[in-house]
């Protein structure tokens, strides 16, 4: 079926590979900030939601 696609539309071969590094670029980079990103203000903000302290009320 992908022969068929790609030998009738000409260039498909290349927006399937631009496609797939795209893809492959986003979570290398999402995998790299997750990897360096300052650990203590990843806990921070993981218990700012639960977190009762705040002094901004709403009502």
């Amino acid at each position: 079926m992908f022969k068929q696609f790609i030998s009738r539309i000409p260039g498909a071969d290349l927006y399937m590979v631009g496609s797939f590094l795209t893809f492959f670029a986003f979570f290398v980079l999402v995998g790299l900030y997750l990897w360096l990103v300052d650990k203590k203000h990843m806990a921070q903000m993981s218990q700012l939601p639960l977190d009762d302290s705040s002094t901004d009320q709403l009502f």
